[in-house]
């Protein structure tokens, strides 16, 4: 216990800073680092798939947008049942998940691999981007829930319980809510990363005939992996829609889905820590590059992620914590 102490001091460290900071900030910066963190999740399902399983998916933004909707559409059309912005979560993550599944099993039962892997997953979502978007019609009505196009849907209910104090999911306690789901899916993360399955699906990265020729089923801990990370990609879409009170379909545009590779890679796809606490820093990056214009977001994180690419293969902050550890082990010695 001692020893698993000394080596997660830093993570400790940055989530007691992260939990004291609604105590010195306003609503207003809290909401928008809530916003930051909802695409921590997003981002930690790709480093599951590509940092662990070197598979590249430009598709997560599909189950992202997926999850938002099915949120939308289960709670909108059952307002006023109790528990409804509770248990419309799990049908839409469930939704997600069984979705990922079955794209999962086309994609690796099917063969498909490497740059494919990349191709068929971006046309997934820029086939829901460009569906949703001819939903504008008053005829696309899931019960009483409209799609309403490019203008996306509104109206779903908050997360979580009107009748107590502090029991719905805004202002801080949406931001605990977020902050203490990351912690958990960290942890549950690393915990599949030192699992025999996670082994196996590291293993099947480097050589994933050799890994068959052993006995294991590698198509099987591949399709689980992707379905973790659909499921991680739906968690995010959630939170997003409710954060915003909305969802549209550009969250599944060609845009949306680039960004998350971005943030993985140059924060370093290998190390979960260094992706949450790299995307939350990229996310704001982005949100401020993008009030002088969309474009210029755009233009530097591509620039990123060339330099990153380039110089830093194993990504930005992972190499920062690298050093700041190094550094303190000088200084204690």
């Amino acid at each position: 216990m001692k020893t698993d102490f000394k080596k997660n001091k830093l993570q400790i460290f940055t989530f007691i800073v992260l939990g004291a900071i609604p105590l010195f900030v306003d609503s207003y910066y809290l909401d928008n680092i809530s916003y930051f963190m909802c695409w921590t999740f997003i981002s930690l399902g790709l480093a599951v798939i590509w940092g662990m399983g070197g598979i590249l998916s430009f598709g997560q933004t599909a189950f992202f947008g997926l999850a938002g909707y099915g949120f939308s559409v289960i709670s909108i059309n059952f307002l006023g049942v109790a528990g409804v912005s509770l248990w419309s979560i799990v049908l839409a993550l469930l939704l997600t998940g069984i979705f990922g599944l079955i794209v999962g099993y086309f994609l690796f039962y099917g063969g498909i691999y490497d740059v494919f892997v990349g191709i068929v997953t971006l046309a997934i979502t820029l086939v829901l981007e460009t569906f949703m978007q001819q939903t504008a019609g008053p005829e696309y009505t899931i019960g009483t829930a409209r799609l309403n196009g490019f203008n996306g849907m509104q109206g779903m209910p908050t997360i979580g319980f009107e009748n107590i104090p502090f029991g719905l999911v805004e202002g801080v306690t949406q931001y605990y809510f977020i902050l203490i789901l990351s912690i958990i899916v960290l942890i549950s993360l690393y915990k599949f990363k030192n699992s025999r399955m996670g082994l196996i699906f590291l293993a099947s990265k480097e050589d994933r005939e050799r890994v068959s020729s052993l006995g294991h089923n590698v198509q099987k801990v591949q399709l689980i992996a992707f379905t973790i990370a659909s499921v991680l990609a739906g968690i995010s879409g959630i939170l997003y829609t409710n954060w915003g009170g909305y969802i549209t379909p550009d969250s599944m545009g060609l845009v949306s889905a680039a960004l998350p590779v971005v943030y993985v890679a140059a924060s370093g796809k290998k190390d979960f820590f260094s992706v949450f606490i790299g995307c939350i820093f990229f996310v704001w990056l982005s949100q401020t590059l993008a009030i002088n214009g969309k474009q210029f977001a755009i233009i530097v994180m591509g620039l990123i992620l060339v330099i990153a690419t380039r110089f830093f293969p194993d990504g930005i902050i992972l190499m920062l914590k690298n050093k700041l550890i190094e550094k303190v082990k000088w200084l204690q010695s």
